[in-house]
């Protein structure tokens, strides 16, 4: 028998209070070691399904199944990404990385080990002893994500962690967190507005349409990984860029 699918999203629709229907009857699911990128117009409920695959906030109907459990049950299997970095300022860099260790109740000789490396695969070893405040907004992402991935979650979900960057570090960050992925697997839910990113990073990219939010297409991403820089500039690459833009502008505050 085939392993069941690491999460299942079943008929979820979501509406905050008597306010109007965010999200209508989502259904979706994906296998473990996936990368899927949620892309759609400003208020399709992007984030708030994220939010629901995290557990932070309950279905008006239908259920999600992670791994086996609801949601609240298997936040241990998951780490939440946000916009912004949200470090501490008071602590140094190492100590925000080392937080959800510590919290996890992790040995300090683990602990030590463990943001040694992550910093070191994200490029700041040398930057462990400083404070956020005296990092680039780049540079503090890739605290967050060293932070993420210091335990090790199964699922990562990201929401649109890299929108406030210029396009050329977006991109190197993008390359980084692939990177990761090849050496510390997770299964990746990404909310994105760049059609570019979401084409980059992928297995799936889920389209949703707006007022309320649905699926309107899944678009699957061929490419197989590791996926170089170079990647981007390939007819291949290009032909589904310009598909998925399509998809989107089809969307795009229609009903």
């Amino acid at each position: 028998m085939s392993a069941p699918s690491l999460v299942r999203i079943e008929h979820v629709s979501k509406r905050f209070g008597s306010g109007p229907l965010v999200l209508d009857n989502i259904g979706l699911t994906v296998e473990r070691g996936e990368f899927v990128s949620l892309i759609g117009p400003s208020g399709c409920g992007k984030s708030t399904l994220l939010r629901l695959i995290a557990g932070l906030t309950e279905p008006t109907s239908g259920q999600l199944v992670i791994d086996g459990m609801t949601p609240e049950d298997a936040r241990e299997l998951m780490f939440f990404v946000f916009q912004d970095a949200n470090l501490m300022p008071w602590r140094k860099v190492a100590e925000n990385v080392e937080l959800p260790l510590l919290l996890r109740g992790d040995a300090t000789a683990r602990r030590t080990e463990r943001v040694k490396r992550m910093l070191e695969v994200v490029g700041l070893g040398d930057a462990a002893g400083k404070f956020p405040w005296q990092l680039s907004g780049g540079m503090r992402m890739r605290v967050s994500i060293a932070r993420a991935l210091s335990v090790a979650p199964e699922i990562l979900l990201l929401d649109e962690p890299f929108g406030a960057l210029d396009e050329m570090t977006r991109d190197k960050l993008n390359e980084d967190l692939l990177a990761l992925r090849q050496t510390d697997p997770f299964t990746g839910f990404f909310v994105t507005h760049s059609v570019a990113e979401a084409v980059f990073l992928s297995t799936r990219i889920v389209v949703l349409a707006a007022n309320p939010g649905r699926v309107s297409t899944v678009i699957d991403v061929p490419f197989p990984y590791p996926r170089p820089p170079e990647l981007r500039e390939t007819p291949e690459f290009l032909q589904l860029l310009a598909a998925t833009a399509r998809a989107l502008r089809a969307v795009r505050g229609g009903h």
